[in-house]
Formats: structure tokens, sequence, C-alpha cells
């Protein structure tokens, strides 16, 4: 069986790896932190690599009926004995709960017993066996301030070169062991995040992690498609779509100061992560112009994504009340109904578009979405999906819409 660790929205963390895996999605377990599917015959680097909702995917290696930690130890010793790159032997361990709260957090508590009973054990077999020519082989146990290691730890730590990380997954009647395989390279997303050159956090950035999810959202293969972005800001997505393997590129947005961020951008993802320069065509236009824009160009008709974060507003300090929920939706339905009643002229029926229209939290605690799916229903989308996604903190959420023609 293959585990799934998900991110911080597991909700949309599940929805993307349903849409990436399709039918390959056949789930054991489901927990608010771990996703446990039947085996599948794919590349567990590549699949994480995609996948930006995952912290960290391993295959399951054993299975205790009950907890039993000389058990528990016997079999994660065997697997971290094998481990082969570095000198020194570095494992982890972390625990997650399927099921059974009680006893995950038995094992919460006993993990650092177990952690030094797998290191007694490392350290006699290769005392026995000897490793190079020396004594033995150095053994460390790697652990962090909770029971669950982030991919950060094991990462700094070399632990999938030199040891292993090793889950235990607590479900109601069993105990599954596994090892983990790939982990989200978090140096990339933060450089992609806070290293690219033009970043204005005044007029809202799209996180480069929630542009990728949105693609996968689509449930199509980006490799070869043509994707369209016409609120591309300084260009997330389109980012995100170019390393994902889009054929052509298309971004357009009313600002000439985002295209040329957008273009800034591009040019620095190139050079940075040395890709060749995809097919591109940037537009300075309103959504609503873009595709007579397009088909009077470059003679595109039709796209095979769309996915886009519409304008959500400007910056708010405060919960709305009923007058500004209400003055908010008089002002902006109007622009959504204009471009997508336009764009989707652009859409084949194939063709699948994930937008992220606003939402606002109110003073009860609330979020007030707009009644959108009646007027994206009107202009002849069908809603497949639709997710919201926040932070605590914020103010304005994004309500994101998985949309194909009816």
């Amino acid at each position: 069986m293959i585990y799934f660790i998900l991110g911080s929205h597991p909700e949309l963390s599940i929805a993307e790896l349903k849409a990436v895996l399709g039918s390959e999605y056949r789930p054991v377990f489901v927990s608010e932190s771990v996703v446990v599917i039947e085996p599948i015959d794919r590349s567990l680097d590549k699949l994480q690599e995609r996948l930006a909702g995952i912290v960290k995917v391993g295959r399951v290696a054993g299975e205790l009926k009950a907890w039993n930690k000389i058990e528990a130890a016997d079999l994660v010793a065997s697997l971290a004995s094998s481990a082969v790159g570095k000198n020194k032997i570095s494992f982890g361990l972390s625990v997650y709960d399927l099921g059974d709260k009680k006893t995950t957090r038995l094992l919460e508590r006993d993990l650092d017993q177990l952690g030094l009973e797998v290191k007694k054990r490392l350290k006699e077999t290769h005392l026995r066996q000897g490793f190079g020519g020396q004594v033995g082989r150095p053994v460390r146990y790697v652990k962090g301030k909770e029971p669950r290691l982030s991919s950060a730890i094991v990462e700094t730590n070399g632990l999938l070169e030199s040891g292993g990380e090793y889950v235990l997954l607590v479900c109601e009647n069993n105990i599954l062991i596994g090892q983990t395989e790939a982990i989200q390279n978090f140096k990339a997303w933060s450089s992609r995040d806070y290293g690219r050159p033009a970043r204005d956090a005044k007029s809202g950035m799209l996180p480069p992690k929630l542009a990728r999810m949105m693609i996968n959202l689509a449930g199509i293969d980006p490799s070869g498609a043509t994707l369209l972005d016409p609120f591309c800001g300084s260009g997330t997505v389109l980012m995100e779509a170019a390393l994902m393997g889009c054929a052509e590129l298309i971004g357009s947005d009313i600002s000439e100061k985002a295209i040329a961020d957008t273009k800034k951008n591009m040019n620095w993802l190139v050079a940075a992560f040395g890709l060749t320069p995809p097919k591109i065509n940037l537009l300075i236009s309103p959504a609503a112009n873009t595709p007579l824009l397009l088909k009077e160009g470059s003679g595109v008709v039709s796209i095979d994504l769309l996915v886009t974060e519409v304008f959500l507003g400007n910056p708010r300090f405060k919960a709305v009340d009923d007058r500004e929920s209400r003055q908010l939706e008089s002002e902006l339905m109007p622009v959504f109904r204009d471009s997508f009643e336009s764009l989707a002229t652009l859409l084949k029926p194939t063709s699948r578009a994930v937008v992220a229209f606003p939402s606002y939290k109110t003073k009860n605690g609330n979020w007030h979405r707009l009644a959108l799916k009646p007027l994206l229903e009107n202009l002849g989308y069908k809603v497949v999906d639709n997710y919201l996604y926040f932070r605590e903190d914020q103010l304005v959420a994004r309500d994101i819409y998985i949309l194909s023609l009816k």
C-alpha cells in the first residue's frame, strides 16, 4: 500500500490526489492527515514532485495487529540496516492517527523508547557485521519537537539517503509501518514564492503551492497542454504550468505592471530551474477581451486548461457587514459575468476551468460567498466541485470552483 501525508488543507489535498490519480485512487484508509491507497505502479518521487498538497509519500512495509514495541523495533531496524549512501545511519520516526486516538497517544509517548530500541539493534547489527573495515557503523536517532517529523527535518538530516524515516499509521484494528520514499521540496517552493524578482504582496499573492494544486484539480494531464490565465497577475499559475510541462502558456491582465512582472518572473524561472523557454503569449487586456485578441493575433481558438485567480478586491482590514457584502457583490459580479461569458468561447468540451473567486469574512465569523453557481450555470458552465481555501487569520478566502462546459 501507498501512504500520503496531507498538507495544511487536507480536503483540498485529497481532491488534488483524486484528480491526479483518477481511477488509481483506491483508498484503504483516510484521515485528516493521511491517505492510504492500494498499490500503484508509479514513481513516487515523480508523483510527490507533481503534487503540491502532499508533504510525504511512502510505502507500507509491515503491519502489527496490536502495539508491540519489540516487533516494531525489529521491523524498523531491519529496514534501516540496509540503508546505503552515507557512513552514518540516521533514522527518524513519525506517528499518525488513522482512527485510534488512544493508541496514537500511547505510541507518541513511547516514540523515543522505540527510537532507542531501534538504535540499539542497529548498533548491535553493525558491530557484528562491521562496515567498510570499521568496527561498526555510527547510528543516529533524529527526533523533533513533535511526534511527526516535518519535511524540513527529514531533508536537513538526510534521512532518506542515510537511514530512513519510518511512519507508524495507527488504524482502528492494526498499526501499519511504512517507509517514506519522497518528501515535498520545501526549498524549491520557498524559492518560487519568496525568491522570484517581482513579488507584490500589496496586490495579493497566489501561493505557488495553491497555483499548482489548482492546475492539478482540473484532472487533465498538463504535459503538452495549452493553458490560459486571464487574470495572470505576476505569473504564479504560468510559472507552475511551465514547470509541469504545458506546451503553450497564455496570460492576460488589465495591468501593464502585472504583465511586466510576469515576464520578469518567467525569465527568472527559466534561468533558476534550467527550463527550456516555454511558448508564451502575454497580453495587456481585460479578461473579457482576451478571447477576441487571441483569435485576431495568434489564431488560438481553444485551450485545454483555464486556471486563474480573479481580482479578490482591495486589501481588507476588517470583516464585512451586510451593506459592504452587498456592495462588493454588486461591484464584482458584473465583471465576473462579462469575463466568463467571453472566456467560455475558448473552452472545448474536454476543457476544464479552475477559478479562485473571493469570499469575505463576516462580522459573525462566517464567510460571505458570492452567488456564483447560478451565474456560472447561466453562462453555460457546469460546477464540477467547489472548495473554500483560507487561513484562520484571513479576511478574504479563495472560493475555488472547478468547471466544465455543460
